[in-house]
């Protein structure tokens, strides 16, 4: 009896375990066989782009917005292909899967990376940030280079010996079967040149090994002269200043220079240990008047072109220059604007007097002249734009805007520039005095503009990719025409000439010396 109910007990407790481990291998089982379920999401091709900036050639996925709908933007990598297609979108699990296919057209295919923005419809997509995103390539072959844009442009630096301070034309052709880095310079300085000349530059390298295949140089401008530039009268004169260190006694001194177009040489005019702020040439190119700072003070000077001699004007009392302008061949106006007050005078040349005009409680911070009226300038506290008005009498005043570097066009017109805040940009703006209005607005970022005759302005504009481009408007058609591409917004415009005096700081040189070159455009374009 014991016996039986020993066996009896063996079984049950065999039975207990043999059931245990049925269940745990039917348990893993079930685990390892899971299958996860396909779900197809619809969605919407917002836009098919080609890029051909070749910053970044790796397939990526970016959330653009997630405000209930979802917008991606897909780029599909480096490839060859006229057109592309979404096939389908596909959730599965915690991925979506963007399945394309590439179309090849021998006449219209170009190496790019085809760029997809497209919205999912599905508005239950949650936790986003948990999703991981795929590209999947249903028929179509992405090509792998090894040399980025990044490495080709440092390779051709340290190889071709140039320094640059804009980008350049980069493109990926095919050659045969290789992958081929285009690359265009405009306006570069070759450190080779112990002159610094600017040269465009032109290279072929090969993506995938790096070999220089092709590289070519041409010439553009040596420097003209160390120098920064003042002013330029079209046809006759260039000023510019320049700082010079004794080497024995590590003073620095500045000396006025006049660069004769017509005679292509410069002459130096005037030197000073003080600082010189400002010149400018009377209307008649007979006299050049100067603002020097020595310390806290500031001093007026008259310089007579031909003979190069200089005077300095005494004022009755403590006078300090901040702004000059030419009224007429004889008649200079000089403003000092100090501690929210200003003064102006009128000192006339030909009988060495000075006439107080008035005295403001204004802090003003710039001024024009046409005939009889006054285009002025006044602070803002706080801000970038000046209350610009106009005055005949310097007692009363007619508001126009708020801007900086205002000019007159005409007696009826004017212009200046507007920082706009939230976009980082300036604007352009023609003003009609006798309508009180803004006739016409450039919406492009402006540096710097000069008025040219016939009611044409030229400008420089600064571009997103850090290079600037020299154009002018047409008051009149109120149309713009690009001129050049240029390195710098400091530029001189001689329209007649078809040349351009720029300023640049070489930017290989631990002393950061400023030069000028002139440069024909038609060695640019």
């Amino acid at each position: 009896m014991k016996r039986k109910v020993l066996i009896l007990f063996i079984v049950l407790i065999a039975l207990f375990i043999f059931g245990c481990s049925s269940k745990k291998k039917s348990l893993s089982t079930l685990d390892s066989s899971v299958i996860l379920e396909e779900e197809q999401i619809p969605y919407e091709i917002k836009q098919i782009t080609f890029s051909k900036s070749f910053q970044s050639m790796e397939p990526v996925v970016e959330i653009i917005t997630n405000n209930n709908k979802l917008r991606l933007l897909a780029s599909l990598g480096l490839a060859e292909y006229s057109g592309v297609n979404v096939n389908k979108v596909i959730r599965k699990g915690g991925e979506i899967n963007i399945h394309v296919s590439g179309i090849s057209n021998k006449e219209s295919s170009s190496l790019s990376v085809p760029q997809i923005s497209l919205e999912l419809k599905k508005s239950k997509l949650k936790d986003i940030k948990d999703l991981k995103f795929n590209i999947v390539y249903d028929d179509f072959d992405p090509i792998n280079v090894k040399i980025s844009s990044n490495d080709v442009l440092n390779k051709i630096h340290s190889y071709l010996k140039v320094s640059t301070k804009g980008s350049p034309d980069i493109n990926l052709i095919k050659s045969n079967d290789d992958i081929i880095w285009d690359i265009s310079y405009n306006s570069v300085f070759d450190k080779e040149d112990s002159k610094s000349s600017l040269v465009n530059l032109f290279a072929q390298v090969d993506a995938n090994t790096g070999e220089i295949i092709k590289s070519e140089k041409s010439f553009i401008a040596s420097p003209l002269d160390e120098g920064h530039i003042i002013e330029f009268k079209e046809n006759n004169y260039l000023l510019y200043k320049k700082s010079v260190v004794n080497q024995e006694t590590d003073n620095t001194s500045e000396q006025l220079w006049i660069y004769n177009v017509a005679k292509d040489e410069s002459n130096m005019i005037y030197s000073s240990n003080s600082k010189i702020l400002a010149a400018e040439f009377s209307p008649n190119l007979d006299f050049i008047s100067l603002i020097e700072l020595n310390d806290t003070t500031s001093e007026l000077y008259i310089i007579a072109k031909d003979d190069k001699k200089a005077y300095k004007v005494s004022f009755e009392e403590d006078f300090n220059p901040s702004f000059m302008a030419w009224k007429s061949n004889n008649n200079l106006f000089i403003i000092e604007s100090n501690k929210g007050k200003s003064i102006i005078n009128n000192y006339n040349v030909a009988n060495n007097e000075i006439e107080l005009v008035g005295q403001l409680n204004k802090s003003i911070n710039g001024f024009n002249i046409i005939n009889n009226k006054f285009l002025v300038l006044e602070k803002n506290k706080d801000e970038f734009n000046n209350q610009i008005s106009i005055t005949t009498d310097w007692k009363k005043f007619e508001f126009i805007d708020n801007g900086f570097n205002a000019k007159f066009i005409n007696d009826n017109t004017i212009a200046y520039l507007q920082k706009d805040e939230k976009k980082d940009k300036n604007l352009l703006s023609i003003y009609d005095i006798e309508k009180e209005k803004v006739s016409n607005r450039l919406n492009k970022n402006i540096l710097s503009y000069e008025v040219f005759p016939n009611e044409k302005i030229v400008y420089v504009i600064k571009n997103p990719n850090t290079n600037y481009t020299l154009g002018s408007y047409s008051i009149e058609n109120n149309s713009t025409k690009d001129i050049a591409n240029v390195i710098n917004d400091t530029i001189y415009y001689n329209e007649s000439g078809n040349i351009i005096y720029l300023n640049a700081i070489l930017p290989f040189e631990n002393n950061k010396s400023e030069v000028i070159y002139s440069i024909n455009l038609s060695k640019l374009n």
